[in-house]
């Protein structure tokens, strides 16, 4: 009898020990997407989302990128958002917009981070100068949701 219950002991132990990972949630670290503009230049939006330690909680972001038709980033929007989340509805808690200028020929016209309902709104206006004169305008409309399981889109 002691060494049935040394042998189912050691068994458990060797099990418990081992790691679980079909519980584990897998969350793609990004997906990219790429919107060809008429003049030939090019915007990428890469999604990418965090899991968060509270339950209920998910903080993720779209980066909106603006190349032009030779393949130079001129700039470069982030929306971020912060939704709570329960099953049978989301919510935007907190939302906000960050722009990086890499060609200087680009200036920020507009730029706007609203919350409404379940998704993160920025609204974005940028301008291109060549010899101190504005020459083309761009603007982008960018969403975050997030829908009632947590997944970000």
């Amino acid at each position: 009898m002691k060494k049935y219950t040394c042998l189912i002991t050691t068994i458990l132990l060797i099990i418990s020990m081992l790691p679980i990972c079909c519980l584990a949630k897998s969350i793609p670290a990004s997906t990219t997407e790429i919107i060809y503009l008429d003049d030939g230049s090019y915007i990428t939006i890469e999604l990418t989302q965090t899991e968060n330690r509270a339950s209920g909680t998910k903080t993720g972001s779209k980066a909106y990128t603006h190349y032009s038709n030779s393949g130079s980033q001129n700039w470069r929007a982030v929306l971020r958002g912060t939704f709570s989340y329960t099953g049978s509805s989301a919510t935007c808690t907190a939302a906000a917009c960050d722009v990086t200028i890499t060609d200087t020929d680009w200036y920020i016209v507009t730029k706007t981070a609203t919350k409404s309902g379940n998704s993160a709104i920025g609204e974005l206006t940028m301008g291109q100068k060549f010899l101190g004169i504005t020459i083309d305008k761009e603007s982008v409309s960018m969403q975050l949701s997030c829908d009632a399981n947590g997944n970000l889109s």
